[in-house]
């Protein structure tokens, strides 16, 4: 009998030592991250001018309130314009990039983190389609935003963010292809194929109505299947559609409105996307991904804090430090005001060169009122723009 407890005290202690010996060389890095991609609207109209009466100062408020609320570690926003100094002031957070400006001179690309942003970097789309019509995508320099987080001591990230073309004509659809391109062949240039990575932005395309779109030929082009071709096809993996229906990129739209009951607009598949990749020993699980409008007490108008949802994300990290990529350099982004002036000067002075070369066309095809009520809204942004400046 004593044998017999010898021999079991002696299991015991194997064990426990053995589990002891591990836990002592497990040194990974765990730790969540709570994103927010959100196009927040900040185009400079009046209340008075617009559809429903929305107060652009009090809704930016509202949504740096909210933001705050949501736990947010990384946000990512797009349309931050000329209110962004509103959104600066008023959201808890330690690090930003420094804004390329408002509308007509900057591209409203920003993010904001409770960690430390290095190594920013800005690209304008190489195609954009639309002056008075379609968007008027190329008055405004839109394009990809990226930056290198550091999540933990050591630990990087590289994140983008985009904001695509908004028409969907045959020559927008097209441009957003190739925005889709361009956006791939930065990621595989800059982070190369092994950095863990995030993409963010209204990307003003999504699966299921698309795919409907150029089923029925509605759509010239299956941007639906440029998503996965560019993107999940090379390992990353769009959160929504992998936390709310299982990874199924092939989803009708039937078959959501049959789970949801209800049209797509902020509730599901809608046009904001994350993306999200392993890399560099870090390893990312989905713990959460919804639309989220943000709304709240507040709002004084008939509408929402913006016009569209933000996508709100929970990422679960573990990090092996064996594996991890230290990255070349830490460079943080300055302020320089001549530098700023010569950007500005530029981008206005081609803005107004486009919009002065179309009006033949514009007047060939017929001028309707919106037409009239986008020309002034443009001259409009540009006067607010410049004053903004002073």
């Amino acid at each position: 009998m004593k044998k017999i407890i010898s021999i079991l005290l002696a299991v015991v202690l194997f064990v426990g030592c053995t589990s002891l010996a591990f836990a002592e060389n497990d040194n990974t890095i765990n730790g969540t991250l709570n994103l927010v991609s959100f196009n927040v609207d900040g185009l400079p109209i009046p209340a008075a001018l617009s559809s429903t009466k929305r107060d652009p100062i009090k809704a930016t408020g509202l949504i740096a309130k909210q933001i705050n609320a949501s736990d947010c570690d990384i946000l990512s926003v797009q349309e931050d314009f000329n209110l962004h100094p509103i959104l600066e002031k008023n959201l808890d957070m330690k690090y930003a990039t420094l804004t390329s400006g408002g509308v007509a001179v900057g591209d409203g690309l920003n993010f904001f983190s409770k960690y430390p942003v290095y190594n920013v970097g800005r690209v304008p789309w190489r195609t954009a389609y639309g002056v008075y019509d379609c968007g008027s995508d190329e008055l405004t320099p839109k394009g990809i935003l990226y930056c290198t987080v550091e999540i933990a001591d050591g630990v990087f990230i590289d994140v983008y963010n985009i904001h695509a073309d908004a028409w969907e004509d045959e020559k927008s659809m097209l441009a957003k292809a190739d925005q889709f391109d361009q956006l791939i062949e930065l990621v595989e240039e800059h982070s190369g194929t092994d950095r863990a990575v995030i993409l963010t932005g209204d990307f003003n395309t999504n699966y299921t109505v698309f795919r409907a779109g150029y089923q029925n030929g509605t759509y010239k082009i299956d941007l639906c299947q440029k998503l996965i071709d560019n993107f999940v096809s090379k390992g990353f993996k769009d959160a929504w559609i992998e936390y709310n229906v299982d990874g199924n990129y092939d989803i009708t739209y039937s078959e959501m409105w049959e789970r949801y009951g209800c049209d797509y607009q902020r509730a599901w598949d809608t046009l904001d996307h994350v993306y999200y990749r392993d890399g560099a020993g870090v390893s990312f699980e989905l713990l959460e991904a919804v639309y989220d409008s943000f709304d709240c007490d507040g709002i004084s108008w008939n509408g929402h804090l913006s016009d569209h949802a933000a996508i709100r994300t929970k990422l679960a990290y573990t990090v092996n430090p064996d594996e991890i990529k230290p990255i070349e350099s830490k460079n943080t982004e300055t302020f320089n005001l001549s530098d700023y002036i010569m950007t500005a000067v530029k981008t206005i002075t081609k803005v107004l060169f486009k919009a002065i070369i179309n009006i033949p066309e514009l007047i060939k095809n017929g001028i309707s009122k919106e037409d009239v009520e986008r020309a002034r809204k443009v001259l409009i942004s540009q006067n607010i723009r410049i004053c903004w400046i002073k």
